[in-house]
């Protein structure tokens, strides 16, 4: 399977925690989606995969430090 898999997993479920539980805009909710169904089918999405992870992460981040 592979490190890519990681990395699919994990944006995909990053992203649907960004969507349903935090109180972002829902238009960002709608963009980090779209940018993930994005690079579902791009051919270098990985890379997309793998910095839309890392905004989710720093953001729930920062939520925890605020909190």
């Amino acid at each position: 399977m592979g490190y890519g898999f990681i990395a699919l997993v994990g944006s995909i479920a990053l992203t649907a925690v960004y969507v349903l539980v935090t109180d972002a805009a829902y238009w960002l909710k709608a963009l980090a989606a779209v940018l993930l169904v994005v690079s579902l089918m791009w051919r270098f999405g990985l890379y997309l995969q793998v910095a839309i992870s890392i905004f989710i992460l720093y953001y729930l981040t920062y939520l925890r430090s605020r909190g």
